[in-house]
């Protein structure tokens, strides 16, 4: 994570204040709420993208999927969203699952 240095923390912070479990999300709306430099969003991207194939440690969320969208114009770069959820066993911590009583229990 050295690598990205803040990036897991400010989309875990995205997405309380959206308070969302899942939500497609695009660099540019990071970009816009943060205040990210051209050079941060470059990171903000590779991190996603690698968030897709596989999720950090104890990072809260993968990218399910990522879709592709043409520019307005042919000249207009390739923008991407990314649908960004919540990792299964942080549901399950937050639900905080009791233990089942033991059938040996006291009577």
């Amino acid at each position: 994570m050295r690598k990205y240095p803040g990036i897991p923390e400010l989309l875990e912070q995205f997405m309380q204040e959206q308070g969302a479990d899942e939500r497609w999300v695009t660099v540019q709306e990071l970009r816009e709420r943060f205040g990210l430099t051209r050079y941060q969003c470059n990171t903000v991207s590779g991190f996603l993208r690698r968030l897709q194939y596989g999720p950090f440690g104890q990072f809260p969320f993968i990218v399910a999927s990522i879709a592709r969208e043409e520019g307005k114009n042919p000249s207009d770069p390739q923008k991407s969203r990314y649908l960004l959820k919540v990792r299964i066993t942080h549901v399950l911590q937050r639900k905080q699952i009791q233990p089942v009583e033991s059938i040996h229990g006291s009577f």
